[in-house]
């Protein structure tokens, strides 16, 4: 059965503020799947490169529109090259996220940016029927200590300007989270220049947490993508699980409870159906799992924190205006 585009919005019931903006978005393919990956640490894990020939291979497979890595990629080093040449082996487009861990070693984010082959630490895309819109949360700025999570006042204004002018429903990808302070540490402010254009805000993802949830806060949908390769432990739960030369060549890897398989997730934005669909992976712990290893569950949920990233099913009526 076909819709007219009006039978279409009204099946969809979507608020009238989104019904009014789709009803001037150019009419054309209404469907674009995209596979996403985070937090793979080709400096901290053994086989990362294999972990991402695997996602290319997979995304290749699907016939994903595009990919996109979440940061915590790889420093911008001479030793990472066949580790980015196993990301580049996807034909298709290919997008990049700055984590805070890409400039370790002392560069900059426009250093770590050309080494990518980004545009700049910050820019926009188009993929078929949406816009991309990718951040950096590693702007000067804010009082946390360490690694700065901040996004500044000019990042601010062009994310502003760019929704302003956007005319296609947008996908926003950062690193750091925006549904919580701990992750931006101005993520209020950023949180409300979205929520200005919620109605044409599919999602944000995110990743840094190497967590598995989603969050609907005040109409604009949060979504977590799990690290590819491990969780990240401290204190009395470091120890070493693999064999004593791998740790020897790789000294982080006692604080990684670390996934068996990598994972990833196969997003699909279906406007005709008003839905996101996401397809995760599950997989299990190399070794004992990070209670075993004495982590408490009060710094580490068992629901969120997992070898696995969630099946989810999700509509885009942003009807409901309020935090989850």
């Amino acid at each position: 059965m076909r819709f007219s585009r009006r039978q279409f919005l009204q099946r969809l019931a979507l608020t009238p503020a989104l019904m009014a903006w789709m009803a001037h978005a150019a009419p054309a393919a209404r469907k674009v799947r995209f596979g996403l990956i985070a937090d793979v640490h080709q400096d901290v894990m053994p086989d990362a490169v294999e972990r991402i020939r695997a996602f290319t291979a997979a995304m290749t497979k699907a016939q994903a529109d595009f990919i996109i890595q979440l940061g915590d990629f790889c420093q911008p080093q001479p030793r990472n090259a066949a580790f980015l040449a196993a990301w580049n082996s996807f034909a298709g487009q290919r997008q990049h996220v700055l984590g805070n861990h890409d400039m370790d070693g002392g560069f900059t984010p426009a250093q770590t940016a050309a080494f990518y082959g980004m545009p700049a630490p910050f820019y926009t895309f188009t993929a078929g029927p949406v816009c991309g819109l990718v951040l950096s949360g590693n702007d000067p700025g804010g009082t946390a200590k360490g690694y700065k999570r901040f996004i500044g006042v000019e990042q601010l204004a062009w994310l502003e300007r760019e929704l302003a002018r956007a005319t296609q429903p947008a996908l926003i990808f950062i690193h750091q989270p925006l549904d919580t302070e701990a992750g931006v540490e101005n993520s209020a402010a950023v949180r409300a220049v979205l929520e200005k254009s919620a109605a044409k805000i599919a999602a944000v993802f995110s990743g840094h947490f190497h967590a598995d949830y989603e969050r609907l806060v005040n109409g604009v949908r949060h979504i977590q993508i799990n690290s590819a390769s491990y969780v990240w432990l401290t204190g009395k739960a470091v120890r070493e699980t693999f064999p004593p030369e791998v740790h020897k060549a790789h000294p982080y890897l006692k604080n990684c409870a670390a996934y068996r398989e990598p994972l990833w997730a196969l997003a699909t934005l279906d406007l005709d159906r008003g839905s996101l669909t996401i397809e995760g992976r599950r997989t299990e712990w190399i070794g004992p799992d990070p209670w075993q290893r004495g982590a408490t569950e009060q710094e580490y949920p068992r629901a969120r924190i997992r070898p696995a990233i969630s099946d989810r099913q999700l509509q885009l009526d942003q009807s409901e205006k309020r935090s989850s």
